[in-house]
């Protein structure tokens, strides 16, 4: 039987992770000959080297990675364990972790936002990624919450949507194209479209239902730029509606009428079926259905 310590493991850990044993003291808050004295235990107790050291160099043996593997799992378990009980205690005070599509950054932040005053207590980790990191977090069961537009159909997850997500055409106020009271797929098709990467769901949706192949190798994964290349004169850009407001009330870009644009799509509130949420999350879940507007 292996015996080792929580003390052991964390060192181990912390060491691997930040690649030495001078960082690792440093977030244990403890001293270097102490960790290297938990190091040199848990290597006596397992029978087999866990670390190489070769100069400045710091690398896990074969061994050392199937054990850091566990490290994670048990310090993530321990870490959960910790945060239920603090929330079994003070349920006010309990931490969410959340992911978001960077097209649903601006409302998003507004809702946590009015959500904090609510519950001042509580804490969150709020990332904001594209669709593919979205999916691996799904698929991985990572986080509490994810917030996203269409949700994949090969991942067993629980989806509520929550809001209205109209793509709209944008373009340039001089644009020739906005004196026609209507554009057809076909003379959009002439100019030059800016899009978002290969991959993301504003994409993967304005082809499905427009059948239109976009023409132009100009690929950018944020919105903000997309924006700012059509107020520069680039070319046909396509966003939400919701992170183009201001701009268009202020007529710095203009929404171009065009053949099955405005799409409407949904935004939804996604977890892991496996994944029990947290009271935390199950009340964030329930604010931001109840706090906007399906219609």
């Amino acid at each position: 039987m292996i015996n080792y310590t929580l003390k052991q493991l964390y060192s181990f850990e912390a060491v691997v992770r930040l690649k030495g044993f001078t960082k690792a003291s440093k977030e244990l808050n403890i001293t270097q000959p102490a960790v290297y004295m938990q190091i040199q235990k848990l290597t006596q107790n397992i029978g087999s080297d866990l670390i190489n050291v070769k100069g400045k160099t710091l690398t896990p043996t074969f061994i050392g990675k199937k054990l850091y593997q566990t490290c994670l799992d048990v310090i993530a378990k321990l870490e959960q364990t910790r945060l239920d009980i603090k929330q079994t205690l003070d349920p006010e005070a309990g931490h969410l972790q959340i992911a978001v599509a960077t097209t649903t950054n601006s409302f998003v932040s507004r809702v946590l936002a009015k959500f904090k005053k609510e519950y001042p207590k509580m804490t969150f980790f709020l990332e904001v990624t594209n669709r593919k990191a979205l999916l691996e977090k799904l698929n991985n069961n990572e986080i509490d919450l994810v917030i996203m537009g269409e949700p994949p159909s090969d991942i067993p997850l629980v989806t509520q949507p929550f809001m209205k997500n109209p793509l709209i055409a944008i373009a340039h106020p001089n644009h020739p194209l906005l004196k026609n009271k209507r554009n057809s797929i076909k003379a959009l098709a002439k100019e030059t479209l800016i899009t978002r990467e290969q991959g993301s769901g504003t994409r993967i949706t304005i082809e499905r239902i427009t059948g239109m192949q976009f023409n132009s190798d100009i690929e950018i994964n944020s919105n903000e730029a997309i924006i700012e290349s059509v107020q520069a004169g680039l070319g046909i850009g396509f966003v939400s509606k919701h992170t183009v407001k201001l701009e268009l009330e202020n007529g710095i870009i203009k929404q171009l009428n065009a053949d099955k644009f405005p799409i409407t799509r949904h935004w939804y509130v996604v977890h892991h079926a496996k994944n029990q949420l947290s009271p935390m999350a199950t009340r964030f879940k329930k604010f931001i259905v109840e706090n906007s507007d399906l219609d």
